[in-house]
């Protein structure tokens, strides 16, 4: 990973699929999407700490895949996403999560802030502590040095400032 790869993270229902496909489409990127939702609407919404590893290596493969004939990527989520669900429902991270987190420390990554309304999902779970999960990832990035932006508001506004993070430290056209 490196900086054409864009990462957009952040809590559940907080635009992270919506921010991507629209930089997606105007930036002609390949999309990487969710692979937790193919995952879970093939074995059920019920999982165990377990898929959770069968997930991340589903989602890191298509990353590579992807970036094996495209220099530069979207990814619709994260291995930090895995491993804050990871960490709040099992109170663990398996080690491959982890090391694959690390490998994508100088990724460009996009925090979308939890400030748009709940929309419940069959794989959402918690709709009253998107702050709280906001903060980890927030934390997380800030920690380890990761070049990053929060994407927050409503609408027009929220592609504005991911416009604007990507012109700043991108070469692409945008």
């Amino acid at each position: 990973m490196n900086f054409s790869s864009i990462i957009i993270t952040g809590p559940e229902s907080s635009g992270k699929t919506a921010l991507a496909v629209f930089l997606s489409k105007r930036i002609k990127l390949p999309l990487c999407p969710e692979y937790a939702v193919t995952y879970l609407s093939e074995h059920g919404p019920v999982y165990q700490y377990s898929d959770l590893i069968k997930i991340a290596k589903g989602q890191a493969g298509a990353e590579y895949q992807l970036l094996k004939s495209h220099p530069s990527i979207i990814c619709d989520t994260s291995m930090l996403v895995l491993k804050v669900w990871s960490e709040v429902r099992f109170m663990k991270a398996d080690p491959f999560i982890i090391r694959e987190l690390e490998k994508r420390k100088g990724a460009l990554y996009l925090l979308c802030k939890p400030d748009l309304p709940w929309e419940a999902g069959l794989f959402r779970e918690n709709p009253t502590d998107r702050d709280e999960l906001y903060l980890r990832y927030y934390h997380w990035l800030k920690d380890n040095n990761c070049l990053f932006t929060v994407i927050s508001g409503t609408g027009v506004n929220r592609k504005i400032v991911a416009i604007n993070f990507l012109r700043e430290y991108t070469h692409l056209a945008i």
